[in-house]
């Protein structure tokens, strides 16, 4: 997938990016023609998210023009549980089975933060999935498709053997983009 990150990529790329600068843009603008007070390390972190949306998803995530903190994937708290249950190998499968059933609400919520993550990359594989569905059962259709990582993923084969990534394995891979990439722009908002 190296080639997901090439400057011919980028470039083709190129005019989502350009619409996200312009939200961002327009945003800004309109704090200050109105005076209004804003946090601009929060109006780049929801750019930041937006563009990552449309580079690995395909789509923004559209936090940008609902400016809703409450639509920011709760990468952190998966941070925290992966990190909690990680520092015990050799407990793992004891604390994966049981940490969940405590009735203590923050580590309920990590749990949760967790399955929220899961789910958007779950619901981002599938509708880009079903927005490829011509293509992936006909590949030669002449539609033309955006180049972002998870079509790549979703159009790849099997050198081999020609078959395709089972769905688990996209699943997990989308998974690694929202965690890799959203993690680094909230800890970056921090600095």
């Amino acid at each position: 997938m190296s080639h997901s990150f090439s400057s011919a990529y980028v470039k083709q790329m190129e005019q989502c990016l350009d619409i996200n600068i312009q939200i961002l843009k327009d945003r800004i603008r309109s704090y200050t023609a109105s005076g209004q007070v804003f946090d601009l390390n929060k109006v780049l972190h929801y750019y930041v998210i937006d563009v990552l949306g449309e580079l690995a998803f395909g789509q923004s995530f559209g936090i940008q023009v609902a400016d809703d903190e409450s639509m920011v994937p709760p990468v952190i708290e998966h941070s925290l549980l992966a990190a909690a249950t990680g520092a015990w190998p050799t407990m793992l499968f004891t604390l994966k089975k049981w940490l969940p059933k405590i009735p203590y609400e923050p580590l309920q919520r990590l749990f949760a933060g967790r399955q929220a993550v899961i789910d958007l990359a779950v619901r981002c594989v599938n509708r880009r999935r079903e927005q490829l569905k011509d293509v992936i059962e006909n590949p030669t259709s002449l539609k033309a498709q955006r180049k972002d990582i998870l079509t790549s993923l979703l159009l790849a084969k099997h050198p081999d053997t020609g078959e395709m990534l089972p769905a688990i394995d996209i699943e997990a891979e989308a998974f690694g983009f929202m965690f890799v990439g959203l993690t680094y722009s909230d800890r970056r908002k921090h600095c």
